[in-house]
């Protein structure tokens, strides 16, 4: 997996590229990371280039969302497609993550 931050004002996107994984971890908690040291108001997760994610890239999703609840942001998820949307719309985290 592959992330850029992309900020203006107030709102923030994160840009994935590759693969959400539990191999992942270790970069995703550093996003959180990144972002929870700058002011967000809003912060959207660009999916368009993620071609799978696993059940921990899924607990991932859920630990940004609390995280963003907890610090008063809002988070929202674009751009899922194939397999990612459908992992998404299974487990209702299109729902909780929807703009």
């Amino acid at each position: 997996m592959e992330y850029r931050i992309v900020s203006d004002d107030d709102n923030t996107t994160v840009i994935f590229k590759g693969d959400i994984t539990f191999s992942e971890n270790v970069s995703f908690r550093q996003i959180l990371k990144e972002l929870a040291d700058n002011t967000v108001a809003t912060c959207v997760f660009d999916l368009t280039e993620v071609g799978m994610v696993d059940s921990a890239g899924l607990g991932m999703f859920l630990i940004a969302k609390e995280q963003t609840d907890t610090a008063g942001w809002k988070l929202s998820v674009t751009g899922a497609q194939g397999h990612v949307a459908s992992m998404l719309k299974l487990t209702k985290l299109s729902e909780l993550l929807a703009g």
